[in-house]
């Protein structure tokens, strides 16, 4: 039986969101959309990108400050408003591309994860 794309979805965050908590450091922000990556780097990217917006979440709740909830804020906003809008256009894009050129958006993963 096949496997369906939520379900290869859900795993897939399950599994980052477990990686990125053992570390317990805030991951990085992806780097732009850039035409080459696939689906499945795409959908990684904005795994990352919530993953930084939950724990940046949480940071902002241990904060002190007027200026350290701010610029935690203004991080937030970025991700939220400005970088995940990005990512979800990317894999709207690349869905309709496949659609379009009939072809497929599986590849061979060359990525190797714990586990």
């Amino acid at each position: 039986m096949e496997k369906k794309f939520g379900n290869f979805l859900d795993e897939f965050i399950k599994e980052r969101v477990a990686d990125v908590l053992e570390n317990r450091e805030i991951p990085e922000e992806p780097a732009q959309y850039i035409e080459t990556d696939n689906l499945a780097e795409v959908v990684e990217k904005l795994v990352i990108l919530h993953i930084r917006m939950w724990m940046l979440e949480d940071t902002m709740r241990e904060a002190v400050t007027d200026e350290e909830i701010a610029l935690i804020k203004k991080k937030c906003d970025i991700c939220f408003k400005v970088k995940r809008p990005r990512y979800v256009e990317a894999v709207n894009l690349m869905v309709d591309n496949a659609i379009e050129s009939g072809r497929s958006l599986r590849e061979d993963s060359v990525k190797l994860y714990k586990g």
